[in-house]
């Protein structure tokens, strides 16, 4: 076995709930409650509903739910769909900490906690575990590895912390464990080519996709099966493939910060690197008496940003909703028409509407040498817009609201998950919903707390 697979497994064995903190189990509640914010009005979209079907199609003996359908499939595809749910809106929660060389989204691999402890009669207090060991094990990776400058997907990582994740839940031993991860390694290969260009639907399941790998590798090796223990440093491993040399250093837990404490909350559900840039829109656009009198837009921001959100002429003219949500220009075409961003307007009235289109040919997007320099401690946005009568309007932002040095609150966080339900809950089932959550270290029975995200309550 290599040190990277021993440095993993031994870490994933060992750790236990007391080795957790009452701030760190707190943030684990706190995240997960946001992460289920983005999944109802993720519901009905094409690509989760594709999974639906298939996932309507399998039936097991020992099942897992899909969220607000409340069908009932195996544990592979329930993490599948719900994954996929929690990624599609582009809305859950991010990690760029100061040493991280890859930004993403430990918390696409929660629904492998949660189906796996489903499945096998666990407890909170377990998914809790299994979701914070996700989280820390994606972000250790994502601050040794840059997978887009290798050509690779960020899912990588995310297929290794959900496999980690759900291996915990099942109580694997060490070996077993070391099997799971070398399994889902060896064969979880993600082309960064599906979050670039002209988006296709598999930007929202790529990640999914990874976390259903990662339960079917842990449930695999608690079978029996071994994988290839050399995956990280033999002659053809992940060293070799995809990511020269590393060291992964010390995991969070006892005397080391859990990086789950690091993530940054999203304000808009759009990617991650407008953030800031939104906000700045937001400040100056009281100022503007017509959009049509602006002449210019210029965005300076870090090159990361550009790189993801700026990188090709489809930017300019996104013809799908997963295009669009990673546009700087439409999302600050957007932001500027409405002072809002929400799913409606990734709809196809929107994307082929005449003021938008024009507005967005006024946007530039630039790589700002000093906020490339702040990148990733700060995600520096500078916007500049200039109207016909020459008047210019100017905001900056170092830190958007939701970043850890600029924190939305619980209650903010509490209104995020009751504004995106409120298609199928009422106030007083969002209410009842987040307090169960914020006890999920006390609860026992997952299927029951599952029952109530339900799309039976919508609203006529």
């Amino acid at each position: 076995m290599d040190k990277i697979l021993r440095h993993i497994s031994d870490y994933v064995y060992s750790i236990a709930y007391d080795d957790l903190s009452p701030q760190v189990i707190h943030q684990a509640k706190r995240l997960w409650i946001d992460t289920l914010a983005c999944t109802p009005r993720a519901f009905e979209s094409n690509p989760v509903q594709i999974g639906v079907s298939l996932a309507k199609r399998n039936i097991a003996t020992r099942p897992a739910t899909v969220l607000w359908g409340q069908h009932k499939t195996s544990v592979e595809l329930a993490a599948f769909v719900n994954s996929s749910m929690v990624r599609y809106l582009d809305f859950n929660d991010f990690y760029q900490g100061p040493e991280a060389k890859e930004s993403g989204h430990p918390s696409d691999s929660f629904p492998s906690a949660l189906a796996i402890a489903e499945q096998e009669g666990k407890t909170g207090k377990e998914i809790i575990l299994g979701s914070v060991i996700g989280w820390e094990v994606y972000a250790r990776l994502a601050d040794r590895v840059a997978f887009r400058d290798y050509g690779f997907d960020q899912s990588i990582a995310i297929a290794i912390a959900a496999t980690c994740s759900a291996s915990k839940v099942l109580g694997l031993s060490q070996s077993e464990i070391a099997n799971a991860v070398a399994l889902t390694t060896a064969s979880s290969v993600t082309l960064g080519e599906v979050r670039f260009g002209e988006v296709s639907m598999w930007k929202g399941c790529a990640a999914a996709n990874g976390v259903r790998n990662g339960v079917f590798s842990a449930i695999l090796a608690q079978q029996g099966m071994t994988g290839p223990l050399q995956i990280f440093e033999g002659p053809r491993g992940f060293f070799h493939g995809i990511s020269g040399e590393f060291e992964l250093g010390t995991f969070g837990g006892q005397n080391e910060p859990f990086r789950i404490m690091q993530s940054s909350v999203k304000h808009f559900a759009v990617g991650s690197v407008a953030q800031t840039a939104l906000e700045c829109i937001l400040k100056i656009r009281s100022e503007i008496s017509s959009i049509r009198d602006i002449s210019r837009v210029e965005l300076r921001t870090f090159a990361f940003g550009v790189n993801v959100m700026a990188d090709s002429p489809s930017k300019w003219a996104p013809e799908n909703r997963e295009t669009a949500d990673h546009s700087l220009p439409y999302c600050i075409a957007i932001m500027l028409m409405f002072g809002e961003i929400n799913d409606e307007y990734f709809s196809e009235r929107y994307l082929r509407e005449e003021t938008i289109l024009s507005l967005m040919q006024r946007v530039d997007i630039v790589a700002d040498e000093e906020a490339t320099k702040l990148f990733p401690e700060q995600r520096k946005s500078k916007v500049l817009i200039q109207m016909d009568t020459g008047i210019e309007h100017y905001a900056e932002l170092s830190y958007h609201k939701g970043h850890p040095s600029n924190p939305m609150s619980d209650a903010e966080v509490e209104m995020k998950f009751k504004e995106q339900a409120e298609v199928y809950l009422s106030v007083r089932e969002s209410d009842e919903i987040i307090d169960q959550w914020w006890e999920l270290d006390s609860q026992r029975d997952i299927p029951s707390l599952l029952s109530n995200l339900s799309t039976g309550a919508r609203k006529d």
